[in-house]
């Protein structure tokens, strides 16, 4: 989402993708409008609109981002934005994932930008916020907050823990229902659950168990969603 509308200058987009990333843009046509490129063997498409997100949309997604609570505020006034696409390539997620994390990083380094909405994984991310968890990603680390959003409500006396994203990748939502454990344990839980699913590519099972530990066995069941659509693997943490 941009402050100033048309402020993508490809020149320097590719300018600095390139002196941040060991893997350089290939194969570039376009121009300040609209672009696409190679990265990785990957496609990446780049398109300019002169006009905001529309409201309705963006409030939707702002009333569960705990994230960034003045979220409609400081984006009530902003002037267009910048759709970012890669095509159907290889099956591997989590690379395809991290060069459309570094070409957003670039994006945001040389636009006068706010932040990125990502609709179908409910996120609304500030622009100091994403590039800040985006500088930790590496080998090791993967930066699943800007990837996955992990949805947290109280119900009573209880809580509950969901994950809206993981389908992006392939894989089942899963959610956490009617616990007794606090919101921040159930958020780690499936953040360190999420992460383990997404590094080692693991298929749950209905009736299968999980946990952090050994000695750990938490119930895994599969059923209609209650937060997300579709089924999804309950964890009985």
């Amino acid at each position: 989402m941009l402050n100033v509308d048309e402020s993508f200058k490809l020149d320097d987009f590719i300018k600095d993708f390139n002196q941040n990333s060991k893997e350089p843009i290939i194969e570039p046509s376009g121009d300040d409008l609209a672009a696409a490129f190679k990265i990785d063997e990957e496609l990446v498409m780049i398109g300019c609109v002169s006009a905001p997100i529309p409201k309705g949309d963006l409030e939707g997604t702002a009333k569960y981002a705990y994230n960034w609570p003045t979220a409609i505020k400081d984006l009530e006034n902003h002037k267009g934005h910048i759709l970012v696409s890669i095509a159907q390539g290889s099956n591997n997620y989590i690379k395809r994932f991290k060069i459309f994390t570094k070409v957003i990083c670039s994006i945001l380094r040389t636009t006068d930008s706010i932040g990125v909405y990502k609709g179908t994984q409910s996120l609304l991310i500030p622009k100091e916020d994403y590039l800040n968890e985006a500088g930790l990603m590496n080998e090791d680390y993967i930066p699943l907050n800007l990837w996955v959003y992990f949805g947290l409500r109280t119900i009573g006396d209880k809580r509950a823990g969901y994950t809206y994203g993981l389908k992006e990748f392939n894989k089942t939502e899963m959610e956490i229902i009617n616990s007794d454990q606090g919101l921040v344990e159930i958020r780690k839980f499936l953040f360190n659950t999420t992460q383990y699913v997404l590094e080692y590519d693991v298929e749950f099972k209905d009736g299968q168990t999980c946990g952090m530990a050994a000695e750990e066995k938490i119930k895994i069941s599969l059923s209609k969603g209650k937060f997300v659509s579709g089924d999804s693997f309950k964890l009985a943490y």
